[in-house]
């Protein structure tokens, strides 16, 4: 409920800017850049914290401070006192705290459930998400319509009521003893680590290179909907639900699978999998092919997504829990501000289905480029 009250915000949020600047498309790239920028830039340190303190206290300050945002939006826009650099510095905000929120609510997973069921957690968590991801903007927009842009806020706000409730519920459990380290010492650490375990390094770079140039397919999407198959807003939507319903099944695969899918060879083969897809989808010659292809991509990409989160988990020490994923948080959410640019001049230079093309050919390339290193090593 609380994720379907994030969603609903999201595209609250989006609408108000657009409300604010007359349709403007630049602000909203500059609004999704403050939103993202602070998990690049902030991700690393978030996840020594969560490492030097109980996770669960760590998630519950996140969880405040996300309402707090919520109740601040709500109130600006009640009394028409919202602005734009008002918003943009809110975002931010929110930005900081994501790049906080994602590392302590992964570890407390584990934290939660234990190795052995560590795969299904996750996948049970991607599958609230994307379930969340289809139903919050469908809402959001009918609140919006029938009550107003602050409403989907003060519902928001409330939704963390319930979330910090049963994060209470939640034994406080101490922290794995580890050296005393400066939190730039902790990051070396880290990334040493990564440097030493072949599989990690492996997904981490295709995860790099799929995060910034594969998987800002959505922002292209409007433009390839429009200029390739002459469509309007009501096509739009159903290719974007279609893909939402793709990764929903994605991870609902990833549950009942459990440990099969994840093995490293398996999870690039996903990521291949996605790519070879968006090549493909720049050949539909209508609407039905696009639906089809679009469930395909959005099953990859939950299987390879899922599958080296997972991963990431399993195979790092207790104790480097909140940076490791904090690590998979940057190169996956916080490489997309790095990423919506380059599609975004790629797709003005050369149109949508260039910037679509590019980012398929990169994440092919970069997923053969580990399946060979990953095989050649087993031999």
């Amino acid at each position: 409920m609380s994720v379907v009250g994030t969603w609903m915000q999201n595209v609250a949020a989006a609408w108000l800017v657009l409300q604010l600047t007359h349709d403007s498309a630049f602000a909203l790239a500059l609004f999704g850049a403050c939103s993202y920028a602070p998990v690049l830039v902030f991700g690393l340190y978030a996840g020594t914290l969560v490492d030097r303190f109980p996770r669960r206290d760590v998630l519950l300050v996140t969880q405040v401070v996300s309402l707090v945002g919520a109740v601040i939006y709500a109130v600006l826009t009640a009394n028409h006192t919202i602005s734009f650099p008002i918003i943009l510095v809110l975002a931010a905000a929110l930005g900081v705290n994501q790049a906080l929120y994602f590392p302590a609510r992964q570890a407390t997973v584990l934290e939660m459930v234990g190795r052995g069921e560590l795969a299904s957690a996750v996948a049970l968590n991607s599958t609230a998400f994307n379930l969340a991801r289809i139903v919050g903007p469908a809402i959001g927009g009918i609140v919006i319509a029938a009550f107003g842009v602050a409403a989907c806020f003060w519902l928001n706000g409330a939704s963390y009521l319930g979330v910090i409730a049963a994060l209470l519920t939640i034994r406080r459990r101490p922290l794995t003893a580890g050296p005393l380290l400066s939190a730039l010492e902790l990051i070396v650490e880290a990334l040493r680590y990564v440097a030493r375990t072949p599989a990690l390094a492996g997904l981490f770079l295709l995860l790099f290179v799929a995060g910034t140039f594969g998987a800002n397919f959505n922002l292209v999407l409007p433009l390839f909907t429009r200029v390739t198959l002459h469509a309007n807003a009501d096509t739009l939507g159903y290719l974007f639900a279609a893909q939402g319903v793709g990764a929903l099944i994605g991870a609902l695969t990833m549950t009942a699978a459990g440990r099969f899918l994840l093995h490293p060879r398996r999870i690039v083969l996903g990521g291949l999998l996605f790519a070879l897809m968006e090549l493909v989808f720049l050949m539909v010659p209508n609407f039905t092919q696009a639906i089809v292809l679009l469930l395909v991509i959005g099953w990859s990409f939950a299987v390879y997504s899922i599958g080296t989160n997972t991963y990431v988990q399993v195979s790092s020490p207790d104790r480097m829990q909140g940076r490791m994923v904090s690590l998979y948080s940057v190169l996956f959410i916080g490489t997309t501000p790095v990423g919506n640019i380059w599609a975004g001049i790629v797709a003005h230079l050369f149109g949508p289905t260039a910037a679509v093309w590019l980012g398929g050919a990169l994440t092919g390339v970069a997923g053969l480029v580990v399946l060979g290193y990953f095989l050649s090593r087993r031999g």
